[in-house]
């Protein structure tokens, strides 16, 4: 996707910064992000301002930053190497696993995608700042023959790029038998005339542009992603469903859809190829019978469950010899209701009482076409409420490793990238599942963690690599994460 801003001031751009416009004239702001646990993701947090740009001088240090960098800076102690240790301690202590596979399936060219992965994740760096950010860390050492240059990079995206048997191998290890797998899907604009799938397609924005298409396979087993594929722009999601699956083996398997996969010809591909699903319904379906809902002291409903200290009504019919399930919440009824008629007020060209009659009757009400008949209601409600976390995996790859932005200008390089960008993303989402089992890690999100670990360095002194000094925080840190640095 294009910036607003122009490249003269997009120049001076580094991560872990913000470009903002006011009044005319660009500055540029510290950014972090910071984990949300009502929202459930990350949030970003703009913090002191950096200077401005001109597109005559450039970046001007602003007087209070220029101090503060002075009065820090360190004292020169003689022949000395630092190097950022504890992300990638981090890398290599919780994810060895992906590192040997890896190595089978790229035998000759693993090291450089690990290290291709690990800038990904920690940097969300260009090619020509990636030979800089390799240097300083760790990884330079334990990979001492892996280069990082400016023109060596694109050779390798383009390497990747045509090795996608050996991507899909990779991934095929993720896939398990019965799994619960949650499918969505995200595009992204390429004006590349070289790249041929960018084609001008539809997307929830409007924006027309070239585009790309990615679909993701989630699973909630392992809470990650496990597959993905880049379609092209004109395709929609729903027509490429068969082929992914095809492609990622995927035939023991629940698959959980969102509201915009339901159609007949769908759920015909699904039961000819033996799957199970979960599939909700717009609530503009003319097949929901909310009939039911008006019912006195909810009569026309078969039971009920609880769910997060909630109670949930349930009843089953069928749609052309297919189970549906209806659920009603009245807790949730009410918080629709009270939404709709706050917004009569303030957004009055989008909301009338007239419309808040007609959309009342399905307030409150989730409805699924469903196929798994040995589950009972309240086990399809509770699998479908899994969906939650492909949609903070979509959040996480739009807004902080920036996946839906790409400068690629090659086809094949332009897969690699994506490939790259994967490998970053299930590691990125693996340490956002670890901090949500511990509750004094919900308070960091996972951006914050790799910050803070990356203040961690070895010294080499004499020749000898030894861990320089951290605080009592950071050590607490470490023991909640279980990493030991020595």
């Amino acid at each position: 996707m294009k910036s607003p801003h122009p490249d003269w001031a997009l120049a001076h751009k580094k991560p872990g910064s913000e470009l903002r416009k006011i009044n005319g004239r660009f500055y540029l702001y510290e950014v972090t992000s910071k984990w949300d646990a009502d929202k459930k993701r990350s949030k970003k947090i703009t913090g002191k301002i950096l200077g401005k740009i001109t597109k005559d001088e450039g970046f001007v240090e602003s007087e209070k930053r220029e101090l503060r960098r002075k009065a820090c800076k360190a004292v020169s102690i003689g022949p000395m190497q630092v190097k950022e240790y504890g992300a990638y301690h981090l890398i290599h202590e919780c994810f060895m696993e992906d590192i040997d596979l890896l190595k089978k399936q790229f035998p000759e060219i693993w090291q450089e995608i690990v290290v291709l992965s690990f800038i990904r994740l920690l940097h969300n760096a260009p090619i020509k700042n990636m030979a800089h950010f390799f240097g300083a860390s760790y990884l330079s050492e334990s990979y001492p023959l892996v280069n990082m240059g400016e023109k060596r990079v694109p050779a390798l995206y383009r390497k990747i790029g045509t090795e996608r048997e050996a991507c899909v191998g990779y991934m095929k290890n993720y896939i398990r038998d019965h799994d619960h797998i949650l499918f969505d899907g995200t595009h992204f604009v390429s004006h590349s005339k070289k790249i041929d799938s960018a084609k001008i397609g539809y997307n929830s924005k409007r924006d027309f542009d070239p585009q790309l298409n990615i679909l993701f396979l989630f699973s909630s087993q392992l809470k990650a992603p496990v597959f993905y594929r880049l379609i092209p722009g004109n395709i929609r999601d729903v027509k490429a469903f068969k082929l992914t699956l095809e492609e990622a083996c995927i035939s023991k398997a629940v698959v959980i859809a969102d509201k915009g996969f339901y159609s007949n010809d769908n759920l015909e591909t699904m039961d000819a190829l033996s799957l199970k699903y979960i599939v909700p319904l717009r609530r503009s379906n003319s097949a929901i019978d909310y009939s039911i809902v008006q019912k006195p002291n909810n009569d026309g409903f078969e039971g009920y469950f609880e769910y997060q200290k909630r109670f949930v009504w349930y009843h089953r019919s069928l749609i052309r010899e297919r189970p549906v399930y209806l659920f009603y919440d009245s807790y949730l009824k009410t918080k629709e209701e009270n939404d709709y008629l706050s917004r009569i007020n303030t957004h009055p060209e989008k909301y009338s009482l007239e419309k808040f009659k007609e959309k009342v009757k399905s307030f409150g009400t989730l409805a699924f076409v469903s196929n798994i008949e040995e589950q009972l209601p309240e086990d399809i409600y509770k699998t479908y409420k899994t969906r939650g976390q492909i949609e903070t995996m979509i959040d996480a790859m739009k807004n902080v490793l920036e996946i839906d932005n790409s400068y690629m200008q090659n086809e094949t390089a332009l897969q690699g990238w994506m490939f790259i960008s994967f490998i970053a993303l299930k590691w990125y989402y693996q340490i956002h599942v670890k901090l949500q089992n511990d509750k004094y890690l919900k308070r960091l999100s996972p951006k914050d963690i790799l910050i803070h670990l990356s203040e961690i360095k070895k010294i080499k002194i004499e020749g000898k690599w030894v861990a320089a000094e951290f605080t009592n925080k950071t050590q607490k840190l470490l023991e909640k994460l279980n990493l030991h640095i020595t």
